[in-house]
């Protein structure tokens, strides 16, 4: 990528932002290096990458990367066998645990994280180098007694002989014949050698040898002659810890030698993970979103800001590269043409470094292979280089260098020269970079290169909004529309005598004048053509919304037409069985009877027809296709109790409550739907009538029916049932054919008699009644009833 656009468009203060976010020294090295990288999976990948991150700090707290060092350097002592001190150590140890715990943290959400999770995979489990280290080095990054049997052995005797050494020591504080001797009674230690101080003038008569003095040469610090055989003995222990201690370093040191490959890739991987987390955060902090990509060279931002303002920034809508390759931005200075240029810019390097940009995700965005910028006024006195030098020089080598898949952006394209000259350069540059295939979006005052826009297939105008009103931009680009500096109309808001404003416009030619004001009156139509488009799409989205909203009311009707007939048919199958059921109980009780037996071979084969008639015609029932309602008479109005037509279900039924909201719950046989009221039709009086007498006539046939049934069964039926000592499966066999038989025959109640016992058969009776439809209630029997060993059935009529 061309190092000196990444300098003009500030690509470093983003990354200086990402890097701001990362956690340890590999990410801040990691992300400090990023470079935008041109090729469409790299670009994919890292996006997706970022996307992920995000998904855990949406979901949970983020990925957890405390305890991570940068260790490379110490992997590179371990590598070399330079002994590694025991707080590097720590830090290996702390790194081994935080990839660990990574790792596992990742694959636990491998499902919404597969990126992440392939790269957690890599991450190696060194347990063995964490529990060495910590089984030898505490916390406070000492080696511990138990880093190894010879150096608990070593540092044992170092006690006893310090102890040893002390009880002596003061032992001749205390003696009387030294008191006049000593110049303070304390235990001192001097050059490794425990000592007492001294009066200078009692030296020799004290003995010993003299380790140290007083500034003032007033107290000698002596080993008295009787501790040094212990403190020679002591000095050789603490030679011994030291040796230990080193051949214990240099045995971790080894150990983090010989896992150098898999912790310098743990360590790798680890801050690329950190990386990746700030890029998360960062896209937080922006509010960004992932645009879509493509190869195609079409760049399209809407509600676009620049990364790096801060503050109420106010987005910008741009596009190029679909219907035209080139965009020529005009408008007064301080307008906001050069902060949209950057913008461009710099959202297309962080899409190209893996980082989710501050516009609408419906934006879009094109991988180039090359990304130029000439921007600013980059004059150099030092090497003579006036404002038209140094962007001739950059111009230069966008042209040398440029390939087929670049975007170019240019500040004052042509500027710092002749204005005829510089806009005939101008010209010249855009059709090469035209030819070359380029997407080019160029700022310029140049009032030839608006009329080149217009002239030129590929070149589209766009300028940034002026308030008139206000006379501040407001920093909104309008595509389509050049931007004129309006100079005449400022100056007369200023305060500028009109005379001069006047004789000012006199110096233009006819030709500049009716330039400019065809300019305004195409901006003013663009303006209004811009509503018109505007309310044109309202309209055509409303007139979507509301086709999606019929086509699904429509669907809602088909299913609930399907699902009323697969209730109705399911109901009616259910009743068809009960109904057989009790049939051939009735029919068994009626061959009971001698007199009925030949009745009772009639009644079944009859039955059976009917049985198979009634089967027959619930197959062959075909869905009733869907209808388009008539509308209700004008006038009506709906109100609870009302009996309506559902047309579109080919159902009768009738309101349970009055309309709300333009739907209304109504009861379809044994369905409570609710529907809207433009599928409903009101029934007649005489529709009306006819349900009424036909419901009447269903409800004698069932009542006469039901009376003849009951008729039989209660000349027959006992007010009790004996179930004791038989088994559960056998008991309920007869109290299930007994319940239905006792509630047929209008039975008020019954007695169940199952006896005491364990209770378990007590349990089953009354579970089977807790459940059974026809029972009201049962309670316990009371005394003279038969007590816990009978239950007393009430039945539900």
């Amino acid at each position: 990528m061309d190092t000196h656009s990444l300098q003009v468009l500030e690509y470093k203060k983003v990354l200086d932002k990402l890097v701001a976010h990362t956690t340890n020294g590999v990410g801040h090295e990691f992300a400090s290096q990023l470079e935008p990288l041109p090729y469409p999976e790299t670009v994919v990948r890292r996006l997706q990458e970022t996307k992920e991150g995000r998904y855990l700090r949406d979901h949970e707290s983020g990925l957890p990367l405390g305890g991570i060092h940068d260790i490379r350097t110490v992997l590179e002592q371990g590598r070399v066998e330079m002994r590694i001190s025991p707080h590097d150590l720590l830090k290996v140890m702390y790194s081994t645990e935080a990839g660990r715990s990574v790792r596992m943290y990742i694959l636990n959400r491998h499902e919404h994280v597969p990126l992440l999770a392939e790269m957690a995979t890599n991450i190696p489990v060194l347990q063995i180098v964490e529990s060495r280290i910590g089984a030898c080095i505490s916390e406070s990054a000492e080696v511990r007694d138990s880093a190894s049997p010879e150096l608990g052995r070593i540092r044992s005797q170092i006690k006893v002989t310090q102890n040893r050494l002390t009880d002596r020591l003061q032992s001749l504080l205390g003696a009387e014949k030294h008191r006049t001797h000593i110049q303070e009674t304390v235990v001192t230690v001097r050059e490794g050698r425990y000592c007492i101080p001294v009066k200078a003038e009692y030296a020799k008569a004290f003995g010993g040898i003299v380790h140290d003095s007083s500034q003032s040469g007033a107290t000698v610090f002596i080993e008295p002659p009787q501790t040094i055989e212990l403190g020679n003995e002591l000095k050789q222990l603490l030679l011994k810890e030291v040796q230990e201690i080193e051949r214990i370093l240099s045995e971790l040191t080894a150990l983090v030698g010989s896992y150098y490959a898999e912790l310098h890739r743990m360590i790798s991987i680890l801050g690329h993970l950190d990386v990746i987390n700030a890029k998360a955060i960062l896209a937080e902090e922006m509010q960004a979103a992932e645009p879509k990509l493509n190869r195609k060279g079409i760049v399209k931002l809407y509600e676009a800001r620049h990364p790096l303002l801060t503050g109420h920034v106010i987005p910008i809508e741009v596009e190029v590269g679909e219907k035209f390759s080139t965009l020529l931005i005009t408008g007064p200075n301080t307008g906001g043409k050069t902060v949209s240029l950057k913008t461009i810019g710099l959202l297309t390097l962080m899409i190209l470094t893996g980082l989710q940009i501050p516009a609408s995700g419906d934006s879009e965005i094109a991988l180039f292979d090359q990304v130029y910028a000439d921007i600013g006024d980059e004059q150099d006195i030092q090497q003579s280089l006036s404002t038209f030098s140094a962007h001739l020089k950059n111009i230069v080598r966008i042209v040398d260098t440029i390939g087929t898949n670049a975007l170019v952006l240019m500040d004052e394209v042509g500027a710092g020269t002749d204005p005829a000259e510089g806009a005939a350069l101008a010209k010249s540059l855009l059709d090469y970079l035209q030819q070359k295939g380029a997407r080019v979006v160029a700022t310029t005052h140049y009032g030839e290169l608006k009329e080149y826009a217009y002239s030129h297939t590929g070149v589209e105008n766009a300028s940034v909004e002026f308030s008139l009103e206000t006379l501040s931009p407001t920093y909104r680009v309008m595509l389509g529309v050049p931007g004129s500096s309006n100079a005449f109309y400022i100056a007369r808001r200023l305060g500028l005598r009109e005379d001069l404003v006047n004789g000012a416009r006199d110096y233009l030619s006819h030709r500049d004048i009716e330039t400019g004001e065809l300019l305004q009156q195409i901006e003013k139509s663009r303006r209004a053509a811009k509503t018109t488009e505007i309310q044109a799409n309202r309209a055509r989205n409303e007139a979507t919304a509301a086709k999606r909203e019929y086509e699904t009311r429509v669907q809602q009707i088909t299913e609930v037409q399907r699902t009323v007939r697969q209730n109705a048919e399911e109901e009616a199958r259910l009743v068809l069985r009960r109904a057989n059921e009790k049939a051939e109980n009735i029919l068994k009780e009626l061959q009971k009877l001698s007199k009925g037996a030949q009745k009772g071979t009639t009644a079944r084969r009859k039955l059976e027809t009917l049985r198979k008639e009634t089967y027959n015609s619930l197959e062959e029932q075909n869905p009733v296709p869907l209808a388009e309602p008539p509308p209700a008479p004008d006038g009506h109005i709906y109100k609870k109790g009302d009996r309506v037509r559902v047309v579109s279900l080919n159902m009768d039924g009738q309101l349970l409550d009055d309309p709300r909201d333009g739907s209304v719950i109504l009861q379809m046989g044994i369905m409570r739907v609710t529907l809207p009221l433009n599928q409903l039709r009101p029934m007649d009086k005489a529709e009306t009538a006819e349900i009424v007498k036909r419901e009447k006539k269903k409800a004698t046939i069932e009542v006469s029916g039901a009376g003849d049934i009951a008729m039989q069964k209660s000349l027959q039926i006992s007010p009790e049932l004996m179930l004791r000592a038989m088994r559960a499966d056998e008991a309920q066999s007869l109290l299930d054919k007994y319940i239905d038989d006792a509630f047929v025959a209008g039975l008020q109640q019954a007695r169940i008699i199952h006896g005491r016992g364990t209770g378990a058969l007590r349990r089953v009776v009354q579970d089977y009644l807790r459940q059974h439809p026809s029972v009201a209630s049962f309670r316990q029997g009371v005394e003279g009833e038969g007590g816990d060993g009978v239950t007393v059935v009430v039945f539900n009529h």
